[in-house]
């Protein structure tokens, strides 16, 4: 098997779901996460890889397609591969696919390199480029055009702190965490109610343990979806921003 296509396979657990019985998105992207972990580790260049050269992989958008999120105890594949690559960024495409072989899920993500002494971004290593990974699986299309978050017309919001749990092997908040404290802005009653679609996220900056957040969101009417900011409360700086469709 090519080496630069992964398959993690598992079964959706009870503490994966909600009460609806399906598997909430934060706990499916931490599988996505691994799978993508498990590639990079096959092909060399993983993030503990990298750090031997002080350097490591960051995400810096990635958007996801939920056609059918899986259901309890249901067996999933999770499929990914690097699609692309530049100067600066490699792109990572996913699949997820349910009983029957049905497509339940597809995202793409962009990632950069950054130098862990300086925290800074680098262009993408040559050893790195040289080494060929990338495939044409039928990639996934994509993401283009930048989000744009109106802060005068925020409805909803909720405080974040950072706490030692959060962090990850990269020393910040964990991209998965950023998902769960966006959505939260909104009312339980309406996740509840409402239907996740797609989801497109920038990750911007850095958190680190400690820091404070603002979790900000509205519904832009025209377009039928949320915009979303995570703001940093002692800077002012957005961190985050992101758009969410549901049904």
């Amino acid at each position: 098997m090519d080496q630069s296509i992964y398959y993690h396979t598992f079964q959706v657990s009870s503490k994966d779901c909600t009460k609806h019985k399906t598997i909430k998105l934060p706990n499916l992207l931490d599988h996505m996460q691994e799978a993508a972990w498990s590639n990079a580790i096959a092909l060399g260049f993983s993030t503990i890889d990298l750090m031997e050269n002080n350097i490591t992989w960051v995400m810096n958008r990635m958007r996801t397609e939920i056609h059918r999120l899986p259901n309890h105890r249901e067996e999933i594949r999770v499929e990914t591969w690097p699609a692309a690559m530049d100067k600066y960024f490699t792109k990572r495409d996913f699949r997820v696919w349910g009983d029957h072989e049905e497509l339940l899920v597809e995202a793409t993500s962009n990632w950069l390199v950054m130098d862990i002494s300086t925290r800074k971004l680098i262009a993408i290593p040559e050893y790195i480029k040289e080494a060929k990974f990338v495939v044409d699986r039928n990639n996934v299309y994509p993401i283009s055009g930048k989000i744009n978050y109106d802060s005068n017309l925020t409805t909803q919001s909720r405080n974040i702190k950072v706490s030692w749990f959060d962090i990850d092997i990269n020393d910040h908040v964990n991209n998965i965490k950023y998902y769960q404290w966006i959505l939260d802005s909104l009312s339980g009653d309406y996740l509840e109610n409402h239907r996740l679609k797609k989801i497109d996220i920038t990750f911007k900056h850095e958190g680190k343990y400690g820091d404070e957040f603002e979790s900000k969101s509205y519904l832009d009417e025209a377009e039928n979806c949320w915009f979303h900011t995570l703001d940093h409360k002692q800077s002012g700086v957005s961190h985050i921003v992101a758009k969410s469709w549901f049904e």
